[in-house]
């Protein structure tokens, strides 16, 4: 994998949490890099709210996401990092996600034309303080839907499990990670 720019999303409230501390590596993983972190959790954005703006006018009412989209559109390997809550991502993320809709709209109101040129990677990782195997399989799942339109191969993906009663599975999870990056 020729990565030259990543861009990690996370979506944890928790600073010290499992999923930022496993962002923290990854961005450590790649410093020969450029790495670009939007915190999703710090950053103010409104919510989308289907008004069809994007559909008639190819970008969103709120430009509040302008320059995200941009590193969006760029980055060689997209990062997206959520914790586990009620079997779903966290809010910040998923309301990041409702806001690709500009993309989703544009592709089908150009004859399923890729609206984003450039293929890029991803990688997927989660922390669930009890199991959280079936919700990562749903939002992985979520995820590798809207990359059909996103013009993104999914390449790794891994759960950090059982935080609450066993935190050093997040010592385990971390060489998966590692692992996915430098056995290429």
């Amino acid at each position: 994998m020729d990565i030259k720019s990543v861009l990690i999303i996370k979506g944890s409230h928790r600073e010290n949490g499992f999923t930022n501390r496993m962002c923290n590596e990854i961005a450590k993983v790649f410093s020969s890099c450029s790495v670009k972190i939007f915190d999703a959790c710090n950053e103010r954005f409104s919510p989308c709210t289907g008004c069809n703006y994007c559909e008639k006018n190819g970008c969103c009412v709120f430009r509040d996401l302008d320059s995200f989209y941009e590193s969006f559109e760029t980055a060689d390997l997209i990062v997206f990092a959520s914790p586990v809550y009620n079997g779903s991502f966290s809010a910040p993320i998923k309301a990041l996600i409702d806001r690709f809709q500009v993309y989703y709209t544009g592709f089908y109101a150009n004859k399923k034309t890729q609206q984003i040129k450039k293929h890029r990677k991803a990688f997927f990782l989660a922390a669930a303080g009890r199991g959280g195997e079936k919700s990562f399989s749903y939002m992985k799942s979520q995820l590798e839907c809207a990359f059909t339109i996103l013009n993104i191969e999914l390449c790794g993906s891994v759960l950090c499990s059982h935080t609450d009663t066993q935190p050093d599975s997040y010592l385990r999870a971390l060489e998966e990670i590692k692992r996915s990056f430098t056995d290429e």
